[in-house]
């Protein structure tokens, strides 16, 4: 197959979203498929200054709206310009609902698209909960986003969590299925192929002789790590022999490490950046914490699970799916600072049931979320989309088709509403 990803996040982006698209191309070309990869970063420059210009001029006009509402449909015109139109594919996999519209447009449904939902629970959820948006600028994200997914008729969820919440936005007669992100089980379980990059600081030299937790990810709230220093602060009152590494970089850094330091933390807690190959990291690492509090399906708990890191959890979104192996791994969100560090330090003091859960999480692993199994999922449905699109008809002499999109002014609002 000829197959078009497009994704909104550029290459090299610190996202989940990116490491899945990449690997999935890598996976889908060795089996001899054709793969094009489509981001913003492939706009040709004047219509990228278009573009700003438009988004610039709609902030003035319509102040914090107007930005939002110039991201939400710049965006979906990037994609637009940067998709070679006169290309042909025989499926187009967009990592989100805005780039798959801007598929549906450029090739005014002679191709399938294939909506691959990343999202948490809901795209316009994490917007207005990200960003604290409110009155007329978060009712315009939920109508948009739920126009965008009223009009998506494939859809991948990488949860059941996910796709059970997207279902009710969904045409009813929408074909949609449930395929798991996915890695390479095997390479990743061998040490020596991620122990080379001089890069990567060497966790057991740095921490001889302590138990190493880990937790990665893009420091922010959503992600928790003010709660993991809180479980530290615990921790450390009958283990103060451990040390907790946080590994990302964000917005709440200045926060974590004031926090570290009020605490006294700074001999148990290490901030030690942002780093790309993540998975050395969890070859030195005894334990795996994940603590964020809106999930789906994290890579991490994934890599975590082939590198041989038994990994605990917080029972959020997705993620009682991938633990469903271990639920000792599973910790109610609503779990005090000081109950999780009991729980943690029993873990900690018994390499029998680390190990035990290592296992059970790394077998359960390769039943579920191989790569070969990601793409083996992912291409049938390809051909399953295939199959059921319908071709466009052509046009009779003297007669045109109509294959104009729904407008986007069913999303927006009304001048009355903007004010």
């Amino acid at each position: 197959m000829n197959i078009l990803l497009t994704s909104l996040m550029v290459p090299g982006a610190p996202s989940g979203v990116r490491v899945h698209y990449e690997r999935l191309a890598e996976q889908l070309r060795q089996q001899g498929h054709t793969v094009t990869v489509i981001t913003q970063d492939n706009l040709r420059p004047g219509i990228r200054k278009t573009i700003g210009a438009v988004r610039r001029g709609l902030k003035l006009a319509l102040g914090k709206f107007g930005l939002q509402l110039a991201i939400e449909l710049g965006s979906v015109a990037e994609i637009y310009f940067a998709i070679d139109r006169s290309a042909h594919y025989d499926v187009v996999n967009a990592q989100d609902v805005s780039s798959g519209w801007a598929a549906r447009l450029a090739f005014r449904d002679r191709v399938p698209v294939v909506i691959t939902g990343h999202f948490n629970d809901h795209p316009a959820e994490e917007l207005v909960h990200q960003q604290g948006f409110k009155g007329v600028t978060a009712s315009f994200l939920h109508r948009w986003y739920n126009f965008l997914l009223s009009r998506t008729r494939y859809f991948i969820g990488v949860s059941d969590y996910v796709l059970q919440r997207t279902l009710p936005w969904l045409p009813a007669d929408a074909l949609h299925t449930v395929v798991y992100n996915g890695v390479d089980m095997a390479k990743l379980a061998r040490p020596a192929a991620y122990a080379a990059p001089t890069d990567v600081p060497d966790l057991r030299a740095m921490f001889p002789g302590r138990k190493i937790v880990l937790n990665i990810g893009h420091l922010e709230p959503r992600k928790n790590q003010r709660y993991l220093v809180q479980v530290a602060a615990e921790l450390r009152h009958h283990d103060p022999s451990f040390v907790l590494v946080l590994v990302g970089k964000g917005e709440d850094e200045p926060v974590l490490k004031q926090m570290i330091a009020e605490a006294k933390l700074e001999q148990n807690v290490v901030l030690l950046g942002y780093h790309r190959n993540v998975v050395a990291l969890l070859h030195a690492a005894d334990l795996y914490v994940h603590a964020a509090t809106r999930e789906n399906c994290p890579l991490v708990l994934l890599e975590s699970m082939a590198a041989g890191c038994p990994a605990v959890a917080l029972a959020v979104g997705g993620i009682p799916e991938l633990l469903a192996s271990t639920p000792d791994a599973l910790v109610p969100v609503t779990t005090e600072p000081a109950v999780m560090a009991q729980h943690l330090r029993a873990l900690l003091a018994s390499p029998d049931a680390l190990n035990r859960m290592q296992q059970q999480q790394h077998k359960f692993g390769k039943i579920q979320f191989d790569a070969s199994t990601m793409v083996a999922r992912t291409v049938a449905f390809f051909e399953q989309a295939r199959q059921h699109q319908q071709p466009v008809p052509a046009s009779a002499p003297g007669q045109t088709t109509n294959t104009a999109q729904p407008s986007y002014l069913e999303a927006l609002p009304s001048a009355k509403e903007v004010g």
